[in-house]
């Protein structure tokens, strides 16, 4: 390896000594990575180029956004990751609730047409449509309601004097809504003009 010597004389600085010997990184203790000469060697900061420093300087500030920037995608991927997470377990839940309340439905159909021959039916079907309602179910209005699409099942047209054309006039089989989201249309006459 070659020696390098001080401008002040011909003589190895102390400092270069330091460097030439093996083992022995003078720079180690300090946690300054200083660039390596030509050689493989430490360069002597007295020697290093203002410009060299300056390019190596922005060259670490370069690699430290790009890593900064990493990982801030990392923490937004993470944050959208988790966000679809909850939606979709979210969903999940909605939809067991769902199928559970489409098994209970026609149950609810029969109560509904035993209550208009007995009383004490009136109390159990109000008794499970509270239930129901705990978990978001909530019956669609339809007698005597504008005929709507989205909510409301035409089985037939039924001639009329009495309701405006296109106003739903018997409800032959009762909707439902799950948490605003019609799990059933309601079945129903609508009026036309005679």
């Amino acid at each position: 390896m070659k020696a390098k010597y001080s401008r002040k004389g011909d003589e190895p600085s102390d400092k270069q000594e330091k460097a030439a010997s093996p083992g022995v990184d003078p720079f180690a203790e300090g946690g300054v990575k200083m660039p390596q000469g030509v050689d493989g060697g430490s360069c002597d900061p007295d020697l290093l180029d203002p410009g060299l420093l300056i390019e190596l300087v922005e060259e670490a500030r370069r690699e430290a956004e790009e890593r900064t920037e990493q990982l801030l995608r990392c923490r937004a991927e993470l944050d959208n990751t988790l966000k679809r997470a909850a939606r979709e377990k979210e969903a999940l839940s909605g939809r067991a609730s769902e199928r559970l309340i489409l098994k209970l439905l026609p149950v609810l159909d029969s109560l509904d047409h035993a209550a208009k021959q007995v009383e004490g039916m009136e109390r159990i079907r109000k008794q499970l449509l509270d239930v129901l309602g705990t978990e978001g179910l909530a019956p669609i209005v339809a007698v005597g309601e504008k005929f709507d699409p989205y909510r409301h099942e035409a089985l037939m047209m039924a001639e009329s004097d009495e309701c405006e054309e296109g106003t739903v006039t018997e409800e032959v089989l009762r909707g439902y809504a799950l948490n605003s989201r019609v799990v059933r249309f309601s079945k129903v006459l609508v009026s036309k003009k005679r």
